[in-house]
């Protein structure tokens, strides 16, 4: 009777063992960077922690770029941007389809050039704070330890200019003051682990 109990209680935890490994992924945490945003002056870093319905994703990034403008010269500043995927299947698997909302704040300080105003040498910085929300669709490849992203989306965005009453804003949605819809994309490669 002690032995059919026994042989009962381990085939009932084997059983759990392999179907909770079966529903979870192997490396659920993931660090990702995509080197399209280094053009810009970006650098990005997202940590991903995949569930089996989806992921929630944290990218923070710095912007260090020099322009090459007329008026301008450089760009600083900072941005987090959150947002979680729901996976269209029910687990994981090696290729997984998402849907999910986004979050993004990013600031941004841009210094003007310097020029000669009555017999002084001046320069502006202005800071810029921008919003965001919207929606991305994508597919996310998972191989072993190495995982690749690839993103389409977009949303609203809203940018101000802080300390100045300002109600001017670009008209192209690249521009740093732009208000308006706008769209999003990209190309992620990372680790698993």
């Amino acid at each position: 009777m002690a032995v059919s109990l026994l042989t009962v209680s381990l085939f009932a935890q084997n059983y759990h063992y392999t179907e909770r490994k079966a529903s979870s992924v192997a490396y659920p945490n993931q660090f990702l960077f995509s080197p399209f945003y280094f053009w810009d002056g970006t650098f990005m870093l997202s940590y991903e922690r995949i569930f089996p319905s989806g992921a929630l994703r944290i990218t923070p990034s710095i912007k260090l770029q020099n322009i090459d403008d007329k008026y301008y010269s450089q760009r600083e500043g900072w941005g987090l941007d959150l947002g979680y995927k729901f996976f269209l299947s029910s687990r994981p698997y090696k290729v997984n389809f998402y849907l999910g909302p986004y979050a993004l704040y990013k600031n941004t300080k841009v210094k003007s050039r310097s020029h000669q105003v009555d017999d002084m040498l001046m320069s502006v910085a202005q800071t810029y704070n921008i919003l965001g929300i919207g929606v991305d669709t994508g597919v996310k490849f998972i191989f072993g330890r190495f995982t690749m992203d690839i993103s389409m989306g977009g949303g609203i965005r809203y940018a101000y200019l802080d300390g100045y009453n300002y109600d001017n804003s670009g008209v192209d949605w690249w521009e740093i003051d732009y208000k308006g819809i706008v769209p999003r994309g990209n190309i992620s490669f990372g680790v698993c682990f």
